[in-house]
């Protein structure tokens, strides 16, 4: 009998081969080669610089929420969670590997978990401020209703931030796990130098991962406002935090494809860029592999 973790990857494999077919199933893939090969090297090595510097920008920003550790370890575990955020189902088990790599012998567990989830929160609601900004700058193609959406979500995450102020003591019954990690969070949501510091480390990562994605594009002759492609990024990362398939593979190509195509963008372009996409997120994996394996607890 399968495991549980043999039946999910066989479902994901499953969905993002049906996903992948039906972007296809009427596209003209040497358009989509044609488009790839516009790409030169320069701008190929370019890119995954400024990939691997979002990322590592990313690491900084943990930090700012667990400034104990050191900053290496920060970087290592946010390439470690792209990893796992590559081969387990969504990004948020990335996230899981994630905090129980940074628990140290003697740690509060519950105290790392928090600050992961302030971290994530924080980047969601960097990620949601740009794009409502970018399609309020420059809204030509997209639908009407994406700025109050963009807007909408960013006051929901903004809520569930600060969720736990609303109780300014938790019972002592809740003197476990559960009440430790509401605790911290609460000692987080607190310190309002500390998640601006956060906010913007964020949009620095967002504006990086924009920057990556505009470059191969105007590189394969897509050309776009920037505002545009910060809608477009943003809307797309977004899409890809559904846990339901492989590394995205699918849900990306259709999500560039729709995007992209409200801006005029050929779909043989859009699933050209995807492809290059995927390939920064092997990238990205690997090095979190690579990571992994030479990992030493902090």
């Amino acid at each position: 009998m399968w495991s549980n973790r043999a039946v999910i990857f066989a479902l994901k494999f499953g969905i993002s081969a049906a996903l992948l077919a039906f972007v296809l199933r009427r596209l003209d893939l040497g358009a989509v080669g044609d488009a790839l090969s516009r790409l030169t090297p320069e701008t190929i090595l370019v890119a995954a610089g400024i990939y691997l510097l979002a990322h590592t920008v990313n690491g900084v920003k943990l930090q700012v929420l667990m400034s104990d550790r050191p900053l290496v370890d920060m970087v290592r575990y946010t390439f470690v969670a792209l990893y796992y955020g590559t081969v387990l189902p969504g990004q948020l088990l990335g996230d899981a590997v994630k905090a129980y790599r940074l628990v140290r012998p003697g740690d509060d567990g519950a105290a790392v978990v928090a600050a992961v989830v302030v971290d994530k929160i924080t980047g969601l609601a960097a990620l949601v401020l740009i794009t409502g900004l970018a399609l309020l700058i420059d809204p030509r193609g997209f639908p009407d209703a994406f700025p109050a959406l963009s807007f909408a979500l960013l006051a929901g995450l903004v809520l569930a931030l600060l969720l736990p102020l609303v109780v300014p003591n938790f019972p002592n019954i809740l003197d476990n796990a559960l009440g430790r990690f509401l605790r911290a969070w609460h000692a987080s949501a607190q310190d309002w130098g500390q998640l601006f510091a956060s906010l913007i480390a964020g949009i620095a990562f967002q504006i990086l991962a924009v920057i990556v994605i505009a470059y191969i594009g105007t590189g394969m002759e897509i050309s776009l406002s920037f505002p545009a492609w910060i809608t477009v990024v943003g809307l797309v990362s977004l899409v890809l935090m559904l846990p339901v398939t492989i590394a995205g593979i699918g849900l990306r190509e259709g999500g560039l494809v729709v995007l992209l195509g409200f801006v005029g963008v050929a779909p043989a372009d859009a699933v050209a860029l995807s492809f290059a996409l995927l390939g920064y997120t092997l990238l990205g994996a690997i090095v979190g592999a690579v990571a992994d394996l030479k990992r030493k607890k902090p």
